[in-house]
């Protein structure tokens, strides 16, 4: 705070003495936190963990009384691939992400609407939720909830009615736990696992299923040419001139991290991926989850089966049946689409809440588009289905959204607690 009053006789606050108002001495934070939500969550990170847990799971401290944290160890130690020889905007993208969302397996595909990794790590943390518990996400998308809850020790289950996204989940979470010999001797003859792909549109289930060390190998190597495949679509360049340079950049993403893996011991948490359908989780029983966190499709804001559609036909499935099945992809006019869009998610939280143990969290984090909903408030109607379930609020939290200020300026943390 400093002396200068502005003209309505409030002093002038300084951001960047605001640390050293809300930390102890030694909490020292990462460089990139510079946002108030990340400080917000900083501070419950720091009043929920002790110090100990702090250095081993915190998400948003370079270190802890001069201890390093394994949250920044991990993510000075992310390949440089990712970025290299890519656009200037990509490069600002992962240089800017270190410590939030390039780490890990986290950068493999880029996924339209996915979660902010570090956020998560830090709601975990303030949830409470302990090593060899559970957490699901109903709606998994890309699986960041899943690699994040394996990185801390926490086990997860993750749904999604798409299979391409279920397929991806499962790449990025078994890839934390790789053979780092065997990758390094399956990586040798990237045109041979090109060719491999290219004679078929349709992939062997044994591909798609079976968990022998060398299959999942072979899964992050058919993630890649997926990935490479949605660049063709985008670029001149021919998926043949891609596929060594997407994969050549997996695998030095998912090598940097065993390695780190490796020196730092980390104990990883199961996860599992399913398909499924966020409406009906009849899979898991009542009252059997530590923690919940999801993040729906905002209304009609983006068609994911769509965007999926490379993947989806190479995996054999039809695009436009599954548009029929998913959430928010439904319904002629808009007041029909937003319609079927509320009665789906009422029923989304009715399952949170049945799966869910009594007194523990579940977090929705949504946006509204006001120009899509005709300025109906998405949070609003799941405060009011999340109520109606016995799930009370107990923190609500404004994060904003960079890059689409056009469309929607902020999205909400919307913290919940099971009473009943």
């Amino acid at each position: 705070m400093t002396n200068k009053n502005m003209p309505n006789g409030l002093p002038v606050l300084n951001l960047s003495s605001i640390p050293k108002m809300l930390f102890p001495n030694g909490f020292e934070l990462l460089p990139t936190v510079t946002e108030i939500f990340e400080l917000e969550f900083a501070y419950y990170e720091s009043k929920t963990l002790t110090k100990e847990e702090l250095i081993k799971r915190g998400a948003y401290f370079e270190s802890i009384d001069g201890i390093e944290t394994v949250h920044s160890k991990i993510c000075k130690e992310t390949s440089k691939a990712l970025f290299e020889n890519r656009s200037r905007s990509t490069v600002s993208y992962f240089v800017n992400g270190v410590y939030s969302t390039g780490y890990a397996t986290h950068g493999l595909f880029p996924y339209r609407g996915k979660f902010h990794p570090q956020m998560i790590k830090a709601l975990m943390n303030i949830m409470g939720i302990k090593e060899g518990e559970t957490v699901l996400d109903p709606m998994c998308g890309s699986g960041t909830l899943n690699v994040e809850a394996a990185l801390i020790g926490i086990n997860s289950i993750g749904i999604d009615k798409n299979p391409f996204a279920c397929f991806m989940s499962k790449v990025k979470l078994e890839s934390l736990n790789l053979c780092l010999e065997l990758l390094n001797d399956l990586s040798k003859d990237p045109k041979e696992k090109l060719n491999e792909f290219l004679k078929t549109k349709l992939v062997k289930d044994e591909l798609l299923f079976a968990d022998d060390e060398e299959t999942k190998v072979k899964r992050l190597f058919l993630l890649a040419f997926l990935d490479a495949m949605g660049y063709a679509r985008r670029t001149t360049k021919s998926i043949n001139q891609l596929f060594p340079q997407v994969l050549s950049r997996y695998i030095k993403q998912v090598k940097s991290f065993l390695i780190v893996s490796r020196r730092l011991n980390l104990k990883l948490g199961e996860g599992n991926i399913d398909v499924g359908d966020a409406r009906d989780l009849s899979m898991i029983k009542d009252a059997s989850v530590d923690g919940v966190i999801t993040s729906p499709p905002y209304s009609f804001a983006i068609d994911y089966a769509e965007n999926d559609r490379p993947q989806l036909e190479y995996l054999g499935l039809n695009v436009d049946t599954l548009k029929n099945e998913m959430i928010g992809l439904t319904g002629k006019s808009r007041k029909e689409k937003l319609q079927k869009y509320f009665e789906d998610m009422n029923n989304v939280m009715s399952e949170i809440s049945r799966v869910l143990k009594l007194g523990k969290f579940a977090v929705i984090i949504i946006g509204s588009n006001d120009i899509q909903t005709g300025g109906i408030r998405l949070e609003n109607k799941i405060k009011e289905f999340g109520s109606m379930h016995g799930l009370n609020l107990v923190r609500e939290i404004r994060k904003p959204i960079k890059g689409i200020r056009n469309t929607m300026h902020e999205e909400f943390v919307l913290i919940f607690r099971k009473e009943v």
